[in-house]
């Protein structure tokens, strides 16, 4: 798939990449979610799992206007991406036809990240996306965290040893066991165990008042989130606790 325009279709079923690096194009220079999907034609929960990949990797930028909407745009980050993007599709086109004389530009090498200095907050993320969950990880550790992931909650809970984590990030919506099925576990053999909730939906607070009323859980986190927004939040918890 070429980014030749951005009414390119991003759904079917093209690769992750193409998809991830057409939402970049459509965003250059802002764009609503809203608009994104109805330019990718995919669902608002595809909309919210690539948006959380870019975000987690400071690929994409949120702000809001005058009405409170939140906007993403394509950061330098992304747009070098972009670059390097459309460079591996002219390598593609040149070898299908090789009698061009034409040579391409070299691949800039984007600097490397600068990583905070390490921390003793120690988190653990059970998310079952694992591109998800992998970006997250990255994220939080650039920030002088110490992350472990699982993407298999019963993994995680048959791993878990009281008093290892400063905070649980716990994915809501996840197959076989989710994140408030897992919590339920978990505090059955860690009563002090601090967790976060992360979900795309803020019904599921009221939810969990429901389902556990003499439970008290103080944090929710919406996703989306840009990794700037999700390490504020984490900080202002860890270092509260």
């Amino acid at each position: 798939m070429l980014i030749d325009s951005p009414e390119d279709n991003i759904g079917g079923q093209r690769s992750k990449f193409d998809v991830m690096a057409t939402i970049l194009h459509i965003c250059q220079e802002g764009s609503l979610k809203n608009h994104i999907i109805g330019k990718g034609n995919f669902s608002d929960a595809m909309a919210n799992h690539y948006l959380s990949i870019l975000l987690y990797h400071n690929l994409l930028g949120p702000s809001k206007d005058e009405n409170g909407r939140t906007y993403y745009k394509t950061t330098a980050k992304g747009m070098q991406l972009i670059s390097h993007y459309m460079h591996i599709q002219s390598l593609f086109r040149r070898a299908e036809a090789p009698s061009s004389e034409n040579k391409p530009e070299p691949l800039h090498q984007p600097s490397a990240s600068v990583r905070q200095p390490a921390s003793s907050k120690k988190i653990l993320v059970v998310d079952d996306e694992s591109d998800i969950s992998s970006a997250m990880k990255i994220g939080l550790e650039d920030n002088g965290f110490v992350v472990n992931v699982f993407n298999d909650p019963h993994a995680a809970l048959a791993d878990y040893r009281q008093g290892t984590y400063d905070l649980l990030i716990l994915d809501v919506k996840m197959p076989r066991m989710n994140g408030f099925e897992l919590y339920r576990e978990i505090r059955k053999v860690d009563e002090k165990a601090e967790v976060c909730f992360l979900t795309a939906f803020e019904m599921y607070g009221e939810e969990f008042k429901r389902v556990f009323p003499s439970m008290d859980i103080k944090h929710f986190i919406q996703k989306p989130i840009s990794m700037a927004d999700l390490v504020e939040q984490i900080s202002k918890i860890t270092d509260r606790e």
